[in-house]
């Protein structure tokens, strides 16, 4: 009778055995064992992923993503309260050929008779101070420039946009108080619309676009961040934020509508 010892050594031997007559036979029949190197090619390619993940950088941009359908609730009118107090409810709709900016309220235009239309521009030949203005997302020597490589996007005149909003600001805001509810806004986007479109409609929503050609400055934002309320002075530049109830607004250097709320429409 073979002691364990001796099992585990015949066992050891006839796996070796079987194992050399399967190379063998990979030999002789031009097959390889791929089985380890699919294992190195899994490793690296998890190790890949994990750098790359680790390199990633995400933007933040200050929306809300509510239910599609009604407005939000601080944007729907009171019939009790004075119609100079009413919440705007501005809404700016979005689709692959046309913009629009109405108010819910009415006060600013309505859905029926829009404050402001815009049609599609950025075409090739048509001036530009940079490529978000250009369908081709081209601009060279302040022209819009065709790029057969590029697919077209629609693109609006947003400064036209951003002018209206900032005279619906400074004429309903300026000098005064301005409440933190009133920075508050609806996009309504079109499925279709890309990505880079929405982001140039939401920066022309946020602040007060420069003229023509001159560089771009970022405004001062609306905070409720206690650590500034206490601050004795209301404005962080290094920040720039703003307390909005100790600070005048001004709709040349603090923010018009910074408050986005994406919706699809309503039912």
């Amino acid at each position: 009778m073979l002691s364990a010892h001796q099992v585990r050594n015949k066992t050891r031997r006839a796996i070796k055995r079987r194992e050399d007559d399967v190379e063998q036979e990979e030999i002789e029949g031009g097959e390889i064992n791929l089985i380890p190197y699919l294992d190195i090619v899994t490793n690296l390619m998890l190790f890949l992923l994990a750098s790359v993940s680790a390199n990633v950088i995400f933007g933040q941009i200050n929306t809300q993503l509510p239910d599609q359908g009604a407005p939000p609730p601080d944007q729907v009118n009171n019939p009790a309260t004075n119609p100079d107090e009413q919440p705007l409810g501005l809404a700016v709709a979005v689709t692959k050929d046309k913009l629009l900016l109405f108010s819910i309220s009415g006060l600013e235009g309505s859905l029926k008779a829009p404050k402001l239309i815009l049609g599609l521009t950025g075409k090739p030949g048509e001036p530009c101070d940079g490529d978000y203005l250009c369908e081709t997302n081209h601009c060279v020597q302040q022209v819009c420039v065709d790029e057969p490589s590029m697919d077209v996007a629609p693109v609006f005149d947003y400064r036209k946009l951003n002018a209206a909003l900032a005279q619906i600001a400074a004429s309903r805001f300026g000098g005064k108080m301005r409440k933190a509810e009133t920075y508050q806004a609806l996009l309504m986007a079109d499925p279709a619309v890309p990505y880079g479109t929405l982001i140039s409609v939401i920066s022309a929503m946020r602040c007060k676009m420069p003229e023509f050609g001159k560089e771009i400055a970022s405004c001062y934002l609306p905070t409720a961040d206690e650590k500034l309320r206490q601050n004795p002075n209301p404005v962080d530049d290094a920040a720039r934020l703003y307390d909005t109830t100790r600070t005048p607004y001004d709709p040349e250097k603090h923010a018009l509508f910074s408050d986005v709320v994406f919706s699809g429409g309503f039912r």
